[in-house]
């Protein structure tokens, strides 16, 4: 079993910004795996540079943007594990992926973190490792000690996507179970 980072190719294809200097109030949602849909309000997105268009154009880093394609094909793991918010955007239907399903699933003896000197809370993920029994079955998700910070997928949602010819996904492997016996 394998861990990867959900990431868009931002370098190949199209990249987005919040309209109408709208950041800060974008931000205040904090996007850390709470539910925000009661109180979510669809932001305008525009093309900072259009170079082709994908299936996850890169908004922020961490918080995944689906076309309306993407989230057709990969509903089955959304449902249940993350709100499929609605974006304003001229021409085609984009949503932002608040992912909610967080997890307690790292195994802190086997993983490598670097830490603030003076607080000890964890600055970064040097190696990750991860309780198998716990990620097992998990297809999105995000870290409980780190909930603001990157998206988590399966080798199955991976599988789906690349299986779908879905286009602008990048994938990071942090983990692999049979490495790390």
């Amino acid at each position: 079993m394998k861990i990867w980072e959900l990431d868009a190719d931002a370098n190949n294809y199209d990249n987005f910004d919040i309209a109408d200097d709208e950041f800060e109030e974008f931000m205040e949602y904090g996007f850390d795996g709470k539910s925000i849909k009661d109180r979510w309000r669809p932001f305008r997105i525009e093309n900072m540079d259009n170079v082709k268009k994908g299936d996850i154009p890169s908004l922020f880093g961490s918080i995944p943007v689906f076309s309306e394609r993407a989230v057709k094909v990969l509903r089955e793991y959304l449902e249940d594990n993350a709100e499929i918010l609605p974006l304003q955007h001229d021409g085609e239907k984009y949503f932002l992926i608040n992912v909610t399903n967080v997890q307690d699933c790292i195994d802190f003896e086997n993983s490598e973190i670097k830490r603030f000197p003076h607080s000890g809370r964890i600055m970064r993920f040097v190696k990750y490792s991860f309780k198998e029994d716990v990620v097992k079955n998990q297809h999105i998700f995000k870290i409980k000690q780190y909930p603001r910070s990157i998206v988590l997928v399966s080798d199955e949602f991976r599988n789906k996507v690349l299986n779908s010819e879905l286009e602008g996904f990048d994938f990071i492997e942090l983990w692999d179970s049979e490495k790390s016996k």
